[in-house]
């Protein structure tokens, strides 16, 4: 049996995408995983997650829990409670969407996840505060001496003829983080964001395809605790 796996999806940078892969993710999980408790947390005060997604969720397995710059006491707490109580059941998989920004009040939350799933376009103008956020979670690790929460960058808003992510993999040399395989385009996805209907309502189009692929990859690597045995093996 596993033990519960928790992905914060965050970035300095607004507008990457993280909502969208957020509950695209979600959904895809919980198809793939019927019998799994797959949660989905918003922190972000937009709320763009919980709407898209509270259609389509048990009271549960949803939860909106706003975290601006100033410090919101309550929902820290309960966020808090939530994620330990999770990630003590077996198998379960809890997703945390988060706002643009500083890890600021939430990187408590970080460190307690398995993963940071980190969205970024190859537009230098993402990608620049994108290292600027993992290497500030790579100094908040080594502070504390873990080598959790390991961290994946997925790169967006790519060509779908693009082959060659040298100049991303190159950015990366800096930091302690992987690549994941790529999404091409969210537009598809934010078409349907006013009118969320989930995964099965993009089926057959290339995004289906490739958050399928992503969620594969985190399947793999995530949930299955590899990645895990890979930095414990390193």
């Amino acid at each position: 049996m596993q033990s519960g796996k928790a992905i914060f999806v965050g970035n300095i940078k607004g507008g990457v995408g993280k909502s969208t892969l957020a509950v695209y993710l979600t959904d895809y999980l919980r198809e793939r995983y019927a019998t799994r408790s797959v949660m989905l947390l918003d922190t972000d005060p937009q709320g763009t997650a919980f709407e898209m997604m509270r259609p389509l969720s048990r009271a549960d397995d949803i939860r909106f829990l706003p975290i601006g710059d100033r410090y919101d006491g309550v929902s820290m707490t309960t966020l808090d409670g939530i994620l330990r109580r999770m990630l003590s059941q077996d198998e379960s998989v809890t997703i945390v969407d988060t706002g643009a920004g500083k890890l600021g009040n939430v990187w408590q939350m970080a460190m307690l996840c398995s993963t940071v799933l980190v969205p970024t376009s190859m537009s230098w103008t993402d990608l620049r505060p994108t290292i600027d956020f993992i290497k500030e979670l790579d100094d908040r690790k080594e502070d504390y001496g873990v080598l959790n929460p390991h961290v994946i960058v997925v790169p967006n808003r790519t060509s779908p003829s693009q082959k060659n992510f040298g100049q991303l993999a190159e950015a990366l040399e800096e930091v302690n983080a992987i690549m994941a395989p790529p999404i091409s385009d969210l537009s598809i996805a934010r078409s349907h964001g006013r009118d969320f209907h989930g995964f099965d309502a993009v089926s057959g189009t290339r995004f289906s395809d490739e958050i399928k692929r992503l969620g594969e990859f985190i399947i793999d690597y995530v949930i299955s605790g590899e990645l895990d045995r890979i930095y414990q093996r390193a």
